[in-house]
């Protein structure tokens, strides 16, 4: 997940590309120099690695504004912040929302300093008089002779607390940092709400909470008090004297939220110059627990199912996120050192008559976390340039019972199994193991993708085989059949569905519409595709007529919509019947439910709807044959009229532009003299809702709205909510 050690020492790599220098690297060079402290220190974990260390590669690799810098594991940001910085281009994926929240925070340079400072003192000035009113002193000095605490302090939910680490912070300063926070969202500004948020979630760690960190997160003595709004105060003046010397806007960049493994779902193919990046390292640190605090305060965590789905999207690297679904260490069950060093851990383990659930799993996590990576650089071939070069920071390890994994050496190994060339292994430093105090080395593997045309691809099976399903066998030959170059449509039928199956001697799917449902919401078109899409576009499939779709080529990333997490959650008393809530799924069916028991729709649109039909299939003219989830009629107070068309989407499926666009069509054709908004909902959590609205005009499909909503019982909903959704300003 995270951004880690590294000070450079290059040296002149062997023939097998592995340095013999063992000198020791100092650890200031690890250290963030004051130079360097403008967006960097907004937000940084304790073992990021220096920006001069991005520099450093950036000027081995010769990059230029005209180039593209991808970090995949983009921690707190230190690679896409120094870019940005050096006018380079660059883009982030990281899997954590605080993580990612911090670092597309940090190359947010769009504030004007005095504005920022100014609101802050509002909002500062505000809690100060709630504080005041509540008999609470929050002075720099002064905060820590509280006598008398207010007869009801602000808590979070037992649920909540106890994903917290025991202690991480006392009930005064906790109290004081949610009444701050409610403060922010009542006279919230959009221009400066997730860099106020971003200077609350450092104090918490900085200043507020019990937590330290030496490196590894932990908790020292409980403070009975802590100033709350002058540390979050110092924390945001710090961030507008940056921003009067940050240059605007800078070059571009952006940080997703997402899983490495995954990057097709993300970035657009052949669009990756270089990578600087560090992936987590095989051992047993929890990244989950570094950010907890802040993740759960500030709402980017808001029950045990977000942690368990955030850890879903990490590289398994310890036995903390295993799972008895995870098969990548399938993908290298043929890869003999990482077998052996897989026996000797478990060999080490029974010898030493080790038993804990978390000990038995100490082989399966190696294995684990080595076949995530070789996913990860599998799939990132397809988002690369020919000719691109990549630096991953990475360290040996002997947490799992002594037993020394080379970690640097394998990923070479592993790259250098799917096509990639390995051009060397610097030597960051040295540092001793906690338990041996043998040294440790810490490297960076410098890779290259010449841009194989053919290239080897890792199975589950271990076999470095092209392996693909039936569907992407059956929709790569329609394309390849019907392509024309410079083409920006690519039409077919149904027809053409069968016709394939029967030249490739594949079964043909029961429900061809499957086919394109999967393309269209699941997964990414094949990279033969995708690779033939114009510069900056991406294939999607839209319906043509009856039986019959078009491959469109889109503007890059403007298909899916995804929540916004940092979107306020609104509370709302849960009216599902007990016995529906006891059986619901996560599923779209269990979604429409919730909705439509809760008149979520009503709460959201501000007009009384009814339920007209579920899963309305219908003609529509020059698309063929459409289907809505849910439509619903409405009436307003002057009396006008609506319909709602409802797509709504649970687990890993993403609500799709092109559904949008066909529920418009179908409105346009059904209910002519009616004012049509679209309907996204979408599953956050069981009980928290992502509601979208859409209009349609001359330039297309735009999004308009969204809400998120929590279904809780009627006594979770406190006074000082109500008083807060109150004085929120109307949309």
């Amino acid at each position: 997940m995270s951004n880690r050690t590294a000070s450079r020492k290059r040296y002149e790599p062997q023939q097998d590309g592995i340095s013999q220098s063992e000198h020791q690297v100092s650890d200031r060079a690890n250290q963030l120099y004051s130079v360097d402290r403008p967006a960097h220190a907004w937000y940084r974990f304790v073992l990021s690695y220096p920006p001069h260390l991005v520099r450093d590669y950036v000027s081995r690799f010769g990059l230029t504004s005209n180039q593209r810098v991808l970090d995949p594991f983009c921690g707190t940001g230190t690679t896409v912040v120094e870019c940005k910085k050096l006018g380079i281009p660059s883009i982030g994926i990281e899997a954590n929302p605080m993580a990612q929240f911090a670092s597309e925070t940090k190359v947010d340079w769009s504030p004007d300093p005095d504005a920022l400072l100014a609101h802050a003192q509002r909002v500062a000035q505000e809690t100060l008089r709630v504080f005041a009113a509540q008999g609470i002193e929050d002075d720099v000095f002064d905060a820590h002779t509280n006598g008398h605490l207010p007869g009801s302090l602000k808590t979070l939910t037992d649920e909540q607390m106890d994903m917290l680490l025991t202690n991480s912070i006392s009930a005064l300063p906790l109290h004081k940092s949610l009444v701050l926070l409610d403060v922010l969202k009542q006279h919230q500004d959009a221009r400066f709400m997730h860099h106020e948020m971003l200077a609350l979630a450092k104090a918490l760690v900085l200043t507020i909470s019990n937590l330290h960190f030496g490196p590894e997160v932990g908790v020292g003595p409980a403070k009975r008090d802590a100033p709350v709004v002058p540390s979050w105060l110092e924390q945001v003046c710090e961030m507008g004297n940056d921003l009067r010397q940050l240059p605007r806007p800078g070059a571009s960049a952006q940080v997703l939220l997402g899983d490495s493994r995954h990057l097709l779902d993300l970035i657009e193919p052949n669009s990756v110059d270089a990578v600087i990046t560090s992936p987590p390292y095989p051992n047993e640190k929890d990244y989950t627990r570094t950010t907890r605090l802040e993740s759960v305060l500030l709402g980017l965590i808001q029950e045990k199912s977000d942690l368990k789905a955030l850890k879903r999207g990490l590289i398994r690297s310890n036995t903390r996120g295993v799972s008895v679904e995870d098969d990548d260490d399938r993908w290298v069950a043929d890869h003999p050192e990482i077998q052996r060093l897989a026996a000797a851990i478990e060999a080490r383990r029974l010898e030493l008559g080790k038993t804990s659930g978390f000990e038995r799993l100490y082989a399966r996590v190696t294995k684990l976390y080595f076949g995530g990576m070789l996913r990860h650089l599998a799939d990132l071939r397809s988002v690369l340039r020919p000719g691109a070069q990549l630096a991953y920071v990475v360290g040996d390890q002997a947490s799992y019972l002594r037993v020394m994994i080379r970690t640097g050496q394998i990923l070479g190994d592993l790259a250098e199994s799917l096509g990639y060339k390995l051009e060397g292994i610097d030597l960051f430093r040295t540092r001793l193991a906690t338990a041996t105090r043998e040294q440790l080395r810490e490297e960076v593997v410098v890779l290259k993708w010449p841009g194989n045309k053919h290239y080897p691809s890792p199975s589950k099976d271990g076999a470095h085989m092209a392996t693909k399903n039936r569907y992407e066998q059956i929709i790569e030959r329609i394309f390849a059949e019907k392509f024309v170059a410079g083409t920006s449509e690519v039409a077919f039928t149904r027809d053409d569905i069968v016709a394939a199956a029967q030249a490739l001697d594949v079964k043909l799917p029961k429900n061809l519409g499957d086919v394109i449902y999967s393309f269209r919401y699941r997964v990414a078109l094949p990279e033969s595709i995708r690779s033939k899409a114009p510069e900056g576009c991406d294939w999607i499939i839209r319906p043509a007529g009856q039986a019959k779709y078009r491959f469109v080529a889109v503007v890059s990333g403007s298909t899916r919509i995804t929540p916004n997490l940092l979107q306020p959650v609104i509370k709302v008393p849960d009216a599902t019947p007990g016995l529906i809530s006891n059986y619901a799924l996560s599923d779209e069916q269990a979604l429409l439910a919730k909705v439509r028991y809760n008149r979520l729709i009503d709460i959201f649109t501000g007009v009384t709807c009814y339920s007209l039909q579920n899963h309305l299939r219908t003609t529509v003219p020059g698309m063929g044959q459409v289907e809505t989830d849910e439509i619903y009629i409405g009436v307003d107070k002057r009396g006008a009229q609506y319909v709602f068309p409802v797509q709504a989407k649970g687990g890993k499926d993403q609500i799709n532009i092109v559904q949008i666009e066909q529920d418009f069509a179908l409105c346009a054709d059904k209910f002519p003299e009616l004012v049509c908004h679209a309907i996204g909902a979408q599953f956050i959590a069981r009980d928290q809702i992502a509601l979208f609205r859409f209009d349609m005009s001359d330039t297309g499909v735009s999004q308009i709205a969204e809400k998120h909503y929590r279904l809780v019982a009627p006594e979770d909903v406190s006074a000082e909510d109500l008083k807060s959704y109150r004085e929120r300003p109307e949309d």
